[in-house]
């Protein structure tokens, strides 16, 4: 009888032992999540310190352009961003025509960062919060708040490639997909003109931001 109290209590006994180890790992899955959220806003925030900083200079377009190239080309993931957004035709695209069309879209996407973030007018970045999405995403929500108070959301899409964590797609009110609208734009390009011809319009309205 004592024995097969012995054993009982023995088995209850690692089973409490296991507790604390179980409640450590998930602490440790938890803080490994919660560091991971954190890391992806970081880059968020220093991407849009980036753009308030150009527009607070007042320069023109050129010097903007400069100016951002290094944070756009830094918090986005590019490359990824334009193989979506050229769909599934990107698999026709042969490997100096996948060259070419990385370049320009990469000149286009600061081009259109130049041309849309010009002149400061008291406009602030706030963090609205985080969520993980899965299968290795993270949104990073925020908006940004005009010098009369009117506010946009602008919601990141955020996935840890090459090293790091980088914007894979913006969500202008929260829900309208930056990947998306270009591939709407893109497709009839494509379709009617090829890789080629969706090279030099890319390349065309890229140099077309300068006017503005």
């Amino acid at each position: 009888m004592n024995i097969g109290t012995f054993r009982i209590r023995g088995g209850f006994a690692r089973r409490l032992l296991s507790v604390p180890a179980a409640v450590a790992a998930i602490a440790l899955l938890i803080s490994s999540a919660a560091r991971a959220e954190q890391a992806a806003v970081d880059v968020v925030r220093q991407y849009q310190a980036a753009l308030l900083s150009t527009m607070q200079q007042g320069v023109a377009y050129e010097a903007r352009y400069r100016s951002l190239q290094g944070p756009v080309v830094k918090a986005f993931d590019l490359g990824f961003i334009a193989q979506r957004a050229a769909g599934p035709a990107f698999a026709t695209f042969t490997e100096p025509q996948k060259k070419r069309y990385f370049e320009a879209f990469a000149k286009y996407s600061v081009a259109q960062h130049a041309s849309r973030f010009k002149k400061f007018g008291g406009e602030r970045f706030e963090l609205l919060g985080t969520d993980d999405v899965g299968r290795g995403y993270v949104r990073v929500r925020t908006q940004i708040v005009t010098g009369d108070g009117e506010r946009v959301q602008l919601d990141y899409l955020m996935s840890q490639r090459a090293g790091g964590w980088r914007i894979v797609d913006v969500f202008s009110k929260g829900t309208i997909s930056e990947v998306a609208t270009r591939r709407a734009d893109f497709a009839p390009v494509l379709q009617s003109k090829g890789p080629d011809g969706l090279i030099q319009d890319i390349e065309a309205k890229a140099a077309q931001a300068g006017g503005t």
